[in-house]
């Protein structure tokens, strides 16, 4: 006897919803109402379950007899035991050697069960009131996602929190869309390995997994409930409604077939069919691959298109992304989405960023003053190459005819160097990046050529991201232009391949 999670039919405030409950196997169990003397057989919520009884009856309406709440251990000493029977270290002070795990849960998250008979370490309910967002301050110790919720469990013995969901997650559950398999209950370590088949962020630490399919949910996305009817006007005049079963059914607004995702269709006459995740996909945004906005559009003009970011087709019957200022840029909906290529913020009815001051002043006859250095730079030509003088920004030497210098010191900079922009969106990362110079000792590694670098560059605009890219590196544009190939060169999606040639397929 232990728990399995599966959804049932359900409704919160009167709309019809898949809710997710814990359930005891044996799943049939004997249900008496205190009305009619009718019976039913029933598959019951843990909830309506007394742990200590073994009686199969459960008697509802009588104050005298409702159940005894469940007790629930804490999910690190789950964790601990879990480990332990397989074998695996997780012991170290430091956590390193929880670094690099993948292991199967393999107890009961009930007190009672198993080997969890005479532990004390248990957990108590918390109930938050009215809250409605995601609350940094009660972060769950044990996995990443944030949601708005009221119901959370405390360790005394650990003297952390922990989602609900987490807390009471069963070892194994079955999900509507991968009906064909159960998922069981792991952890995982191996950090930016896995992604989330719901909410598409980083699956990792508690998830559940399905070793056939190669899938991954997070504990909490996993259990959460499942509208059967949701309204977008802004993706579908109509209401839609869950199709009830797995089907090879193309989204109107991703262009793709995707059995594990929830689909939705509409039942009028227009046809339309969205996955649930893409029925919320937001109307303007800001990509790394592109240097103005692009915006959703549920089709395109009858012409040939090219993804901006995949160079593969764009099927114009499908919903895009699209650029209003270059006529002929498109996107598909899934690559403009990428983590790595979209910053996660929605831009409907929010103004452009004003412009960051120029990198330089103009004075005088040719003088300027760079923000990077507090003398006067002189333009200077020169048609002798001086391999002694090397530029402040990119380290390379003066082997340019245009350049700057210092009237007071050696400071020299190339001119492509002093006009380079201080905000800039490169390919290589989804958030805008600012111009730095500060002098630190040591310098700097560029994160697109792991090579040190002095103190000029280039680093996030988004706090505690830590991204930076040396000068030479974020010079570097889409589509590369480069001498020796005779086609322009775009960025691969996969990091470990070269740029490649999408006319003649080379790199």
């Amino acid at each position: 006897m232990d728990l399995f999670g599966e959804f049932h039919k359900g409704e919160i405030d009167g709309k019809p919803y898949l809710l997710y409950h814990n359930v005891m196997k044996p799943s049939t169990q004997t249900h008496t109402s205190n009305s009619s003397a009718e019976k039913t057989t029933i598959q019951k919520p843990l909830s309506l379950q007394n742990k200590t009884n073994s009686s199969d009856e459960v008697t509802i309406g009588d104050g005298d007899n409702l159940p005894i709440s469940p007790i629930f251990i804490c999910l690190n000493l789950r964790l601990q035991k879990s480990a332990r029977i397989q074998n695996i270290a997780l012991g170290d002070e430091d956590g390193k050697a929880l670094r690099d795990k993948f292991f199967k849960l393999e107890t009961s998250p009930l007190q009672g069960h198993g080997d969890n008979i005479s532990d004390d370490h248990v957990v108590l309910p918390l109930f938050w009131c009215n809250n409605k967002e995601a609350d940094p301050k009660m972060d769950c110790n044990i996995c990443r996602v944030q949601k708005a919720g009221t119901n959370y469990y405390y360790c005394v013995e650990c003297d952390v929190t922990y989602h609900k969901e987490c807390i009471e997650s069963p070892l194994e559950i079955s999900y509507p869309t991968h009906a064909k398999h159960t998922l069981q209950l792991c952890f995982s370590s191996l950090r930016g390995v896995h992604q989330c088949i719901i909410c598409k962020n980083r699956a990792d630490l508690i998830i559940y997994y399905c070793a056939l399919c190669d899938i991954y949910m997070h504990a909490v996305c996993a259990q959460a409930a499942i509208p059967f009817f949701i309204d977008q006007p802004k993706r579908h005049d109509h209401t839609l409604s869950l199709f009830p079963r797995q089907a090879s059914l193309t989204c109107n607004v991703c262009a793709l077939v995707n059995k594990l995702h929830l689909t939705y269709v509409c039942r009028s006459i227009c046809d339309f069919v969205a996955h649930s995740d893409c029925i919320h996909v937001p109307q303007t945004i800001r990509i790394s691959r592109h240097h103005h906005r692009v915006s959703f559009t549920s089709s395109l003009p009858l012409e040939k298109w090219s993804c901006g970011v995949c160079r593969r087709e764009v099927d114009h019957d499908y919903g895009a992304y699209t650029c209003c200022v270059c006529s002929g840029y498109a996107v598909h909906t899934r690559c403009a989405l990428r983590t790595d290529i979209w910053d996660g913020i929605e831009l409907e009815g929010v103004q452009e960023d004003e412009d960051v001051e120029p990198p330089f002043k103009g004075i005088a006859g040719g003088t300027i003053l760079h923000f990077s250095h507090g003398c006067q730079l002189e333009f200077k030509t020169s048609e002798v190459y001086d391999q002694e003088k090397f530029c402040q920004a990119c380290a390379l030497p003066i082997y340019e005819k245009n350049f700057y210098e210092c009237v007071e010191c050696d400071f020299i900079l190339h001119e492509r160097c002093v006009e380079a922009p201080r905000k800039k969106v490169h390919p290589l990362h989804p958030h805008p990046l600012i111009q730095k110079f500060t002098h630190v000792e040591g310098g700097f590694s560029c994160q697109a050529c792991n090579r040190m670098s002095n103190s000029f560059g280039y680093e996030c605009l988004m706090e505690d991201c830590g991204y930076n890219l040396d000068v030479v590196c974020a010079s570097i544009s889409e589509p590369f232009d480069y001498q020796g190939h005779h086609h322009p060169l775009f960025l691969s999606l996969d990091p470990k391949e070269e740029p490649i040639c999408h006319i003649c397929r080379s790199t």
